[in-house]
């Protein structure tokens, strides 16, 4: 927590390197690609304009929209293990050509990159439930657009990965790498009959670590890196600077460059510290970030291996999403859950905890209690007295959302756990932690098994449902202050401060 003060006391060393090319620097003696991730339409703000009470019909809508993505597929049992597909798109009456992931949504994290010969730039959202790489142009004009008509060096196949889709390939522009790189994508028009072509133009970047969430059947972004030798290493971190800002690097993390920018930050200060009492000396100026070829030929010395410093967590569950164990809850220093299974969604603003658990965990929570219908998912608790937080992973608890008693956070009253007081003049406040009811009352999906078509049982989490019924789904907010990186060819996720 003290390394991510440091990073918010100078925000505006790190923006400006954030908003150059390359982001970031690589200090890995293996190349890695850092995007700037920004959540559109700003940070999450469930409070009224101006005000610090909460919207409580605005929130019920966002947990209503969290819960939807994770509806949009089912278990099936392939051979000798149970993993996650698509349903088929007639389930609740969804467009038969429309793919899971939806572009240029509200609250959606991103980063951007430029396609084609002149560059065109496109809004690349992140969908950590969904495996496909494509981009989708409509015409609407709302959106980021991409036309292949437009660029000079898109090469067009027959082959048709999807039916609104067509392969295509094209070259990309992306961080610290100086010649554009060629790549291959779904490129999706949908029919000028269909209702999806009113949409917003965009792109979605898989991040799921199975193929089996794949629609398309296309190499993903991450392995065509590797194949071309760019990267290194199958695996991506995440990190979030603030509600708004933050990084995803592709091959390898952030954590060295990071270090670097709080090291030299450090020094300036000192160094500017020492000049107000007289000891006048030369500043040294932060090194510049460098641009590199493909092969990483320009890459500085290693400081340390990209695993190193990480706690590293196995995946398990149904082969699809990053779903593992977390070990412990920790509320105000005493263990009041453990063994809970959790699935990672960056694109969720709260953490999702289900019935047993989130009774449990605000039952150890001093002066809270839940609210009324319809408003029963959420919880409140003394604004003055906000709990301090933990979620322990291999035996390793790390901070979450903490926040010290008042106004510390946004100007929200009740800390960083707070999404901002219950109604104007109250003394409780809103927590970030909301009771989902996913996987309890599932309805009769169908289900592949042994090539016969059969039923889940209803209302128990059978295979045809999300599988969702007593899984916990960490958010955004787990990730100011704690770093994330995963791994697709260990199976498993690493966890560290900031």
């Amino acid at each position: 927590m003290y390394l991510l003060s440091l990073l918010a006391l100078t925000s505006g060393l790190l923006s400006s390197t954030l908003a150059t090319k390359p982001a970031l620097r690589s200090l890995d003696t293996a190349p890695v690609l850092h995007f700037t991730l920004t959540r559109r339409g700003g940070k999450f703000a469930p409070t009224e304009f101006a005000r610090d009470y909460v919207n409580l019909t605005y929130l019920a809508q966002e947990l209503e929209k969290t819960e939807a993505r994770f509806n949009l597929t089912q278990r099936e049992v392939q051979g000798n293990k149970l993993v996650r597909k698509a349903k088929s798109n007639d389930v609740g009456g969804r467009d038969p050509s429309r793919l899971m992931g939806e572009v240029a949504a509200e609250g959606i994290w991103f980063a951007k990159v430029k396609i084609g010969d002149p560059p065109q730039e496109i809004e690349m959202d992140l969908n950590m439930l969904v495996s496909d790489f494509y981009v989708v142009t409509t015409t609407s004009r709302k959106g980021s657009r991409y036309d292949d008509y437009f660029s000079q060096s898109a090469q067009k196949s027959l082959d048709r990965p999807y039916p609104t889709c067509y392969q295509l390939t094209d070259h990309f522009t992306l961080p610290t790498i100086i010649d554009p790189l060629p790549l291959s994508f779904p490129y999706c028009r949908p029919s000028k009959f269909s209702r999806n072509t009113l949409g917003p133009s965009g792109s979605t970047l898989g991040l799921a670590p199975s193929e089996h969430l794949s629609q398309t059947g296309s190499i993903s972004l991450l392995k065509q890196l590797i194949e071309k030798e760019v990267i290194q290493h199958p695996v991506f971190s995440l990190m979030l600077i603030n509600g708004q800002d933050g990084v995803l690097s592709a091959g390898g993390t952030a954590a060295s460059a990071i270090e670097m920018v709080v090291s030299q930050t450090e020094n300036a200060l000192n160094q500017l510290g020492g000049t107000e009492k007289g000891n006048v000396g030369p500043i040294e100026k932060l090194a510049p970030l460098v641009k590199r070829g493909r092969h990483g030929k320009e890459v500085v010395t290693k400081r340390e291996d990209w695993e190193t410093g990480w706690v590293w967590t196995e995946v398990q569950g149904a082969e699809g999403w990053w779903q593992f164990l977390m070990r412990g809850v920790w509320v105000d220093g005493s263990k009041v859950l453990q063994n809970q299974a959790v699935v990672i969604d960056i694109n969720s603003p709260v953490i999702l905890a289900p019935p047993l658990a989130a009774k449990a965990f605000y039952a150890s929570v001093s002066g809270s209690r839940p609210l009324p219908p319809p408003f029963s998912n959420f919880y409140v608790f003394p604004c003055l007295n906000p709990p301090t937080l933990h979620f322990e992973f291999s035996g390793t608890p790390f901070p979450f959302m903490q926040g010290g008693r008042g106004a510390e956070w946004s100007g929200i009253p009740g800390g960083k756990f707070s999404l901002g007081r219950l109604e104007a003049g109250s003394g409780y406040c809103v927590g970030a932690v909301v009771e989902t009811r996913m996987g309890i009352r599932e309805e009769r999906d169908e289900v592949v098994h042994n090539g016969k078509r059969g039923r889940s049982a209803p209302g128990r989490g059978g295979l045809g449902g999300n599988g969702m019924r007593d899984v916990w789904v960490i958010g955004e907010g787990f990730f100011r202050g704690v770093g994330g990186v995963f791994d697709f060819q260990e199976h498993r996720v690493g966890f560290r401060t900031y």
